[in-house]
């Protein structure tokens, strides 16, 4: 089984008037299998809806599920086994791992999409204190995540807003690969995209894309844009897998 995966911070809807274009041209052209989605609001699921015709995403009460994270997969390929979020305790209330076990359509194999967004490193209270909430969100998915998962292939993309720990605390404690490392390549700046935000002193390496059981077979980060539009203050992660 192979399968493409992207994943982007969405920027909720700043500046979405200027975005839309890109971003639905992007989802029209890229068509991924599975779409993994962080920042997402109502007005997105809305537009993302219309354009993933093919495409099913996940149904919930929870209203993480609408406001936070949401994830498409191709329903002509996969059906949805079950899903749920692993609530992480962050300042973001409605944040954590969401997660959703896919099955091949007609056959027998799973395996596991999930999608995080981290506590971003600007926060008042980190600016104050120094300290880092992703260290401790990162040990908590470690320990909580195994027992849902458990001898199943998984993958965990996202915005981890931290280039260094919560990759290395899922690689040492759970055993996830990070695919650029798998795959012997140099891992992307996808943080800022200029054109955007004033944070022109960063330069990070932050949107990850770690796995179990899977091989994966190419890994990049398209900086797609249109004339005058682009995705997002992020740029995406693209990735293709074979089970």
């Amino acid at each position: 089984m192979r399968f493409s995966v992207i994943s982007l911070n969405l920027w909720n809807t700043e500046y979405l008037d200027k975005r839309l274009p890109a971003l639905t041209s992007f989802l029209e052209t890229y068509q991924a299998d599975i779409f993994c989605f962080q920042e997402m609001r109502k007005e997105l699921l809305d537009v993302f809806d219309k354009v993933l015709k093919d495409h099913k995403r996940i149904n919930d009460s929870d209203p993480g599920w609408t406001c936070e994270s949401n994830i498409y997969f191709n329903s002509t390929m996969f059906e949805e086994v079950r899903h749920g979020r692993i609530d992480l305790q962050m300042p973001e209330k409605y944040r954590g791992v969401f997660w959703v076990e896919l099955k091949e359509k007609n056959g027998e194999k799973s395996f596991f999409a999930s999608t995080v967004h981290l506590t971003w490193q600007g926060n008042a209270d980190e600016m104050a204190s120094g300290l880092s909430y992703r260290h401790r969100e990162a040990l908590d998915i470690a320990n909580k995540f195994p027992e849902i998962y458990k001898d199943k292939a998984v993958f965990i993309t996202g915005d981890f807003n931290d280039p260094i720990h919560p990759g290395t605390i899922l690689e040492k404690q759970t055993g996830f690969k990070d695919v650029f490392t798998t795959l012997h390549e140099p891992h992307p700046i996808t943080f800022p995209n200029l054109a955007f935000t004033d944070e022109y002193n960063l330069c990070e390496a932050i949107d990850k894309f770690m796995h179990i059981g899977f091989r994966p077979l190419m890994a990049c980060s398209p900086h797609y844009y249109m004339p005058q539009s682009g995705l997002s203050d992020h740029y995406p992660l693209a990735v293709m897998l074979e089970l």
